[in-house]
């Protein structure tokens, strides 16, 4: 089995706890396992969007300048629910790795770019899991970001009643059924898609 280590740089430990859940649901599909780097994603934390976007440029330098990931992804919520945003948002990236032509770098990068947050992801896995009917649980992209965090947060009980946002993330990733929801979510389906092409080179 080929092993992979890779290090994440997004916006909150709830993106980072999705990924490696949806790491290991993948790891049962290829024949690749997927190790997260011991120092990087706590030495290399976005805080928030535009921490992401100002720091990218040296978290990218530091995935691979010393060769010690084979992996990088980048996570990011787009706030904004068209492709467009999302063409920008990598041309930004790119920009700000313009004068380092290492194209082998960059196609070990990945990223995930929740169209408006991640949170979209999460309530169309907790609708199916709350026996909501298919029509509520797909393109819930339009749907404004403070709307679907109330719902996802405030309005479903959890089990049990203490459970943080974060183990609520956790729970809701570790039961995804990853082909679900790259059906029912436009920008998942491209980040699976992104994540399977740097596999299949693998």
């Amino acid at each position: 089995m080929k092993q992979v280590t890779y290090g994440f740089f997004g916006e909150d430990k709830g993106q980072g706890e999705f990924l490696a859940h949806y790491l290991v649901k993948l790891a049962s599909r290829h024949p690749v396992l997927f190790e997260a780097h011991p120092w990087y994603s706590r030495k290399f934390q976005g805080i928030n969007n535009k921490g992401v976007d100002s720091g990218f440029r040296n978290a990218w330098l530091a995935a691979f300048v010393k060769g010690e990931l084979d992996c990088l992804f980048v996570g990011r919520d787009l706030d904004a629910d068209t492709d467009a945003v999302r063409t920008e948002r990598l041309a930004l990236f790119a920009s700000r790795t313009a004068d380092i032509p290492r194209p082998d770098w960059w196609a070990r990068t990945v990223f995930i770019l929740p169209m408006q947050c991640i949170e979209h992801w999460l309530l169309a896995l907790q609708r199916r899991a709350a026996g909501r009917p298919s029509k509520d649980t797909r393109d819930l992209e339009g749907i404004v970001n403070d709307a679907v965090k109330r719902e996802l947060y405030d309005e479903y009980p959890r089990t049990p009643p203490t459970q943080t946002k974060d183990e609520l993330v956790a729970a809701l990733a570790a039961a995804m059924d990853i082909d679900w929801l790259a059906e029912v979510s436009h920008s998942f389906r491209l980040f699976h898609e992104e994540v399977g092409a740097y596999v299949a080179k693998l």
